[in-house]
């Protein structure tokens, strides 16, 4: 891709060429050269359009038109911890991202919308933004049902040179679901009917935003008075406690002090359920040899005390990471158990 100062430097280098040869009297020799330039420059401009695509910060005005696999950053330039210039990187091929430090949403837009849309955080320990396998193949299942969806790449906490923990991550997914709701019109979608999607780290942060949703405000402007509550959660394989023997580490590295028991377990979600905590479809196999399965358990009673709707699927195998179920084991059925639970949840008062 032809940086800024490249394109530059080669528009220059072919432009004094061609007034070299026009200087000699030789027109041949100089078209070639002044062609090389118009190209460079042309091509210069392609790239960055490119590198933009439908890009649009929350602070610019949005484009009139939403077209799929749009990508749209979170926050206005200037924000504390937000760097457009740096894109983050990615491996393999675009679909495990770390080092982020522009976070943004994906829009994966269904051929026929039901007006339900999910904002997705594809899990990753923090560590990564596993989108390979639980962004873009869960999308597209849950476009096939009518459903929009939001693919979250977010802030990780284990960024190199950058203070990205707790609550920054949290702050990301809050942001989109205030962004959505805030453009609902705009993407086609029910304002009352946005939810929050996580695997397994991912499956953390998107239960923080159940929980934690009205202890943080973020921003000063008009999307952060839009609620940033979710009107539904899906939690897959999720990191739930940071308690017991059940605990998995990956918050951890959301402390800054990983001895900080008590901030520790400020993060334990089954400890933060309310009565305001949305209603939630938990999914989660028995053979989990990562999370262990005990995690959506005990969110699920969590869930029941405090007399929220919740419905948790164990399936008998499944293992960790299916993404969007793995062929011939019980969790190829999740996606289909959800969306019932979802039109069954708009049917019940």
């Amino acid at each position: 891709m032809f940086t800024p100062g490249v394109s530059l430097f080669l528009i220059l280098l072919c432009v004094a060429q061609g007034v070299w040869w026009l200087a000699m009297g030789k027109w041949t020799g100089a078209l070639p050269w002044l062609a090389g330039a118009l190209r460079v420059a042309l091509l210069a401009l392609l790239c960055a359009g490119c590198a933009t695509g439908d890009r649009c910060g929350s602070d610019g005005a949005a484009p009139e038109r939403i077209d799929d696999r749009s990508v749209i950053s979170l926050w206005p330039a200037g924000t504390a911890g937000v760097d457009g210039t740096r894109r983050g990187e990615s491996k393999p091929c675009g679909k495990r991202f770390f080092n982020i430090h522009d976070p943004t949403i994906t829009v994966y837009k269904p051929t026929e919308a039901n007006g339900i849309a999910i904002v997705l955080c594809p899990g990753g320990g923090y560590n990564i933004v596993a989108a390979g396998i639980e962004g873009e193949p869960v999308a597209e299942r849950l476009n096939a049902a009518g459903i929009t969806v939001f693919v979250l790449k977010y802030r990780l906490p284990n960024t190199p040179g950058a203070d990205f923990k707790h609550p920054l991550p949290l702050s990301d997914a809050l942001r989109a679901l205030q962004l959505v709701r805030h453009r609902a019109a705009q993407f086609g979608v029910d304002s009352g009917r946005i939810g929050i999607m996580g695997f397994s780290a991912g499956g953390h942060l998107a239960s923080m935003a159940g929980t934690l949703f009205a202890e943080y405000t973020f921003g000063s402007d008009d999307l952060s008075r839009v609620s940033a509550r979710p009107d539904f959660m899906c939690l897959v394989y999720p990191v739930i406690s940071t308690q017991g023997a059940i605990a998995h580490r990956c918050p951890q590295s959301l402390v800054r002090h990983r001895a900080d028991d008590q901030s520790l377990a400020r993060l334990s979600s089954e400890s933060n359920v309310t009565d305001e905590t949305p209603p939630t479809f938990l999914v989660h196999a028995r053979d989990d040899g990562a999370v262990h399965y005990e995690n959506s358990v005990v969110m699920h009673r969590a869930l029941k005390r405090n007399n929220v709707p919740s419905e948790l699927k164990l399936y008998a195998t499944g293992g960790h990471g299916f993404g969007p179920g793995r062929a011939g084991d019980d969790s190829a059925a999740w996606i289909d158990d959800f969306v019932a639970w979802l039109h069954k949840e708009k049917e019940e008062p």
